[in-house]
């Protein structure tokens, strides 16, 4: 099926920068394929943006820990840079998510960007044998960020997400979604 992205910090429709996940299973393989519209490819670093989410990307957090702390967080650039980290919550301070972040130097992830005048189609599959972080159902979310060119900063992006989390981060675990209900 395919589902749009709304604006994680309100839940509106978006309209300019609309972006779409379309989320299959088959053999095993769990594929998100986003088509991203009216962006400008903005990755700072080449290919991946080096810092944490400090550029254009689509983004899923997807994991099986019961309680929604353990998760691995997959980033891909238009440019298909690639980021994987485990991500273990450890709560919030001052309303920031706390993370323990495990970057995974051998992806076990399959992706593929098509860039397309003025947006680009991300491809992510994924294993699902492989995103076992606990012994509870598949959990996710999906994202985008967009930074308008470059034009806005770090923790300044505008923010894209299949559940909204209705604040300015994508790391709140009671927003995450059960998997087999967008399958």
């Amino acid at each position: 099926m395919v589902y749009e992205l709304r604006n994680c910090r309100t839940g509106a429709e978006e309209t300019e920068r609309k972006t779409t996940v379309e989320i299959t299973e088959e053999k095993g393989i769990l594929t998100f394929v986003f088509t991203a519209e009216n962006c400008k490819y903005h990755c700072p670093y080449k290919e991946y943006n080096q810092l944490h989410s400090d550029g254009d990307i689509c983004e899923i957090l997807i994991g099986t820990d019961p309680d929604r702390k353990v998760y691995y967080e997959i980033e891909l650039s238009p440019y298909n840079g690639l980021m994987l980290a485990k991500m273990t919550y450890q709560g919030e301070d001052n309303g920031e998510p706390v993370l323990a972040i495990d970057f995974v130097d051998k992806p076990f992830v399959e992706t593929q960007v098509l860039l397309r005048n003025g947006g680009y189609v991300a491809t992510v599959k994924i294993p699902k044998d492989k995103i076992r972080t606990g012994e509870g159902e598949i959990y996710f979310n999906a994202y985008r960020i967009d930074t308008d060119g470059g034009k806005y900063g770090h923790g300044e992006f505008l923010l894209y997400a299949l559940n909204p989390t209705m604040r300015g981060k994508f790391h709140t675990p009671a927003r995450y979604i059960w998997l087999k209900d967008y399958l």
